[in-house]
């Protein structure tokens, strides 16, 4: 049986029905220096061809075409974020300046960069600078006390908010100190007793000033000293009384917000007769020894030691004492200072050129003096040998053989009433210590020697 053709319109339907080519998608580039965050290549339409009218070739199963990628550049790299470096700071000394350093990285010139401090109140504003060449920058601090705390540098006057903040950074200032060395339990007076100490770091030259503390509370100036090359210092203490008494050091000529004050000390002093006793050359009494005197320089010593002053305070006075009565003279001199008795003054007769009247004229304590007795010319003095002693000349005054009295400013003692400061008496203290070391009083002969003394 014959086919027949299928209608025109037929055909066409079954061509409409076939697969339309697939189309190639096409990203768009990125312009260079854009940020990218994300990048959704847009969906294109496929085309609608309105189909041939043409009878179409015999109906085969359909093959698409391979999809071509247009050559087009890569999407650009994002843009470095901004950011700010800050060094690790160098540790430093409190008063002394911390420096931050660092750089932008885009190399900007002129911004304005603060550095902020993390307290626990929160981040405080520390310093502000622009920055140069480069991006660089530097900001210095500094600190009034020890610090060991956070930093940050940011970009703009305000830390929150900023389009970049560096990372943390410790900053350390470590404490700046006057450190003084611990005194011992005790002194003796007139040892030239000081407060030692140094600063920390070492700061030469400075000027450091010890300070007691009165019973109001004030500290009140004693001395002051300028430290030495390596910051050490030694400040003298008054220590010619006893006392005792809190101390401290405290530095002088720094701003106030620099001062520093050492911790402070107990510094006990005590009354002690310090007895020293030296060799005599002949150079050291030349005006009271001469060839032929009983008694050489090498069978004299020199005793200093500590004795009470009419104005309440310790001085030290000296003796040229025979050798083999150095150890009595010193049982003698520590009670007389435990009696708080006072001597005017003691020292060498060689001080007044050997003149025996001029050294009662001065009130002088003292003992060896190879001379004549003075009043006497005839007589060789008991002070040529080292052993006899004559206290407070002018309060004891010397009644001589030619019946006048000496010294001449000590005639308001010849009566021995009322007492008065420095006179001796049978009950005095230092009459009874020589008596007790077979010494023998002067005041006890016809013509009264009250200030003399010498072994029976």
């Amino acid at each position: 049986m014959a086919r027949r053709a299928l209608p025109t319109v037929v055909v066409v339907t079954l061509l409409a029905l076939l697969p339309i080519t697939a189309h190639a998608e096409v990203t768009p580039s990125v312009p260079t220096g854009t940020p990218v965050t994300s990048v959704t290549p847009p969906t294109e339409t496929p085309s609608s061809e309105t189909p041939s009218t043409e009878t179409p070739p015999p109906v085969e199963t359909p093959v698409p075409t391979p999809t071509q990628t247009p050559t087009q550049k890569p999407p650009a790299a994002a843009a470095e974020p901004l950011a700010i470096s800050l060094d690790q700071p160098a540790t430093t000394w409190e008063d002394r300046p911390l420096t931050f350093t660092g750089k932008l990285n885009n190399g900007a010139v002129n911004w304005y960069l603060s550095l902020w401090q993390a307290l626990p109140s929160g981040w405080t504003l520390r310093g502000a600078t622009h920055s140069t060449a480069g991006g660089n920058y530097k900001i210095t601090y500094t600190p009034t006390g020890p610090i060991h705390t956070t930093f940050r540098v940011v970009v703009g006057p305000k830390f929150y908010g900023t389009p970049a903040m560096s990372p943390a950074r410790i900053g350390t200032a470590q404490d700046k100190k006057i450190v003084i060395t611990k005194p011992a339990a005790s002194y003796v007076t007139l040892t030239g007793v000081a407060v030692t100490g140094t600063t920390v770091p070492a700061e030469p030259g400075l000027e450091v000033v010890l300070q007691d503390l009165l019973g109001s509370g004030a500290w009140r100036w004693l001395t002051s000293v300028k430290t030495d090359a390596k910051g050490n210092f030694r400040l003298l203490v008054p220590d010619n009384f006893p006392s005792s008494r809190s101390v401290r050091v405290v530095s002088r000529g720094v701003p106030t917000t620099s001062v520093e004050v050492s911790a402070s000390a107990y510094v006990v002093i005590k009354a002690g007769l310090n007895p020293k006793v030296y060799a005599v050359a002949a150079s050291m009494i030349p005006k009271t020894y001469r060839a032929g005197c009983p008694v050489g320089p090498a069978s004299l010593r020199l005793l200093t030691l500590n004795h009470w002053g009419f104005d309440g305070l310790m001085h030290k006075g000296e003796l040229i004492v025979r050798d083999a009565a150095v150890q009595k003279m010193i049982t003698v001199w520590t009670a007389n200072l435990n009696a708080k008795f006072p001597i005017r003054r003691m020292t060498r007769v060689d001080v007044f050129g050997g003149s025996d009247v001029r050294a009662m004229e001065a009130d002088n304590t003292s003992m060896f003096n190879c001379r004549q007795v003075t009043g006497d010319p005839y007589s060789l003095s008991p002070h040529s040998y080292g052993y006899a002693i004559d206290v407070n000349t002018v309060e004891n005054p010397y009644l001589a053989a030619n019946g006048v009295w000496y010294p001449k400013n000590g005639l308001s003692y010849r009566t021995r009433t009322p007492a008065r400061p420095g006179m001796l008496f049978a009950g005095s203290t230092l009459t009874k210590a020589l008596e007790a070391q077979g010494y023998f009083w002067g005041a006890r002969w016809a013509k009264p020697d009250y200030q003399h003394f010498e072994p029976k």
